[in-house]
C-alpha cells in the first residue's frame, strides 16, 4: 500500500488566506474519498477554530493535553506517543458532512517550539519530521495537511519544510507579497540548511485572493517572470489562481449559500 503524503502551508506575509485554503483542500480531498489529517501548527489556533468551531471543545482538548503542544513535549521527553490518542474528528462543512481528523493547537505552542529550537543547534529543523515519523501519519492517512504561521517567525516554516513532502506557499498579487515571498525563498536555503534545488522540488506558489479584472490580476504574468529571474526558472508557480470570492468565507458558516460548495470546488479544481 503506497504511503500518504504530507503537505505544508506557509507564507511570507500574513493575511494571504493559507488557513482557509488548507481547510478547504482538506475538505475536497475528503470528498474524493481520501483519508485526511489536519495539523494546526499555528498558535493562533485559526485552523482548529475553523474546523471545531466551538471554543469550549478546544479548551477541553487543551485541559486533557490532546494538542500538538503536548505531543512535542512527550516526544522530547522520550515517551511513546500514539496518533489515535491525539486525533479529534469533526464533520465539515456541516454536521451532515464527512468527518475530518485533526490535531489541534493551543496558545502554549510557542513556548514549546522555542524550547525545542533553542535547546539544540544540531537537527533542530528536523523536530517536526521526527514527530510525524514516530506517529506514522503517512501510513494512517492519504493526505496530512499542516498549517503554520507566516515566515516572520521562521522556525515554524523551516520545520514544516523539512517535515512535509510538498509545500504550498500562497500569496496575493501585490508588490508587497511578491517582494516578501522572493526574499523568503532566497533566504530559505541558508536558514533551513537545504539545497536550493531540493527546496524548489518541494514548493509551489499559488496566487490567492485574486480580484477578477483587477490590476493585480493583470500583473500576475509579470510577477511570475520576476520569480523566474530573481529566484529560479525552476520555481513552480501554479498557472491556476484562486479568486477573491465570498463563497470561500461563507462555506461552513450560517451564511453559506446553496451554490457556495460547487463554486469552491470549481475554483480549487486546478490543484
Amino acid at each position: 500500500m503506497p504511503e500518504g503524503k504530507v503537505f505544508g502551508f506557509f507564507s511570507a506575509p500574513g493575511g494571504v488566506g493559507k488557513t482557509t485554503i488548507a481547510l478547504l483542500l482538506g475538505w475536497l480531498l475528503r470528498e474524493l474519498g481520501k483519508k485526511v489529517l489536519l495539523i494546526d501548527m499555528d498558535p493562533s489556533i485559526a485552523l482548529s477554530l475553523m474546523l471545531v468551531k466551538e471554543r469550549i471543545n478546544l479548551i477541553l482538548c487543551e485541559k486533557r493535553g490532546l494538542t500538538l503542544t503536548n505531543l512535542f513535549r512527550r516526544m522530547t521527553a522520550g515517551e511513546n506517543v500514539s496518533l489515535e490518542e491525539y486525533v479529534i474528528s469533526r464533520s465539515y462543512p456541516s454536521d451532515e458532512d464527512l468527518r475530518i481528523d485533526m490535531i489541534t493547537s493551543d496558545l502554549g505552542l510557542p513556548e514549546v517550539i522555542d524550547a525545542l529550537w533553542y535547546s539544540q543547534e544540531e537537527g533542530r529543523e528536523l523536530v517536526l519530521r521526527k514527530l510525524l515519523e514516530s506517529l506514522e501519519v503517512r501510513r494512517s492517512y492519504d493526505c496530512t495537511i499542516i498549517d503554520t504561521i507566516p515566515f516572520y517567525d521562521r522556525k515554524y516554516a523551516i520545520m514544516v519544510l523539512h517535515g512535509a513532502d510538498r509545500c504550498l506557499i500562497p500569496l496575493r498579487p501585490s508588490l508587497i507579497d511578491v517582494y516578501r515571498t522572493e526574499m523568503m525563498l532566497n533566504q530559505l536555503p541558508r536558514v533551513a540548511k537545504v539545497g536550493k534545488e531540493d527546496l524548489l522540488s518541494k514548493i509551489g506558489l499559488v496566487f490567492n485572493m485574486v480580484r477578477r479584472g483587477s490590476r493585480g490580476e493583470r500583473y500576475i504574468l509579470t510577477y511570475r517572470e520576476f520569480f523566474r529571474n530573481r529566484v529560479s526558472p525552476n520555481l513552480k508557480v501554479f498557472r491556476s489562481v484562486i479568486p477573491l470570492k465570498s463563497s470561500f468565507q461563507r462555506i461552513g458558516s450560517e451564511d453559506e449559500l446553496p451554490t457556495d460548495r460547487e463554486e469552491v470546488k470549481r475554483e480549487l479544481s486546478g490543484f
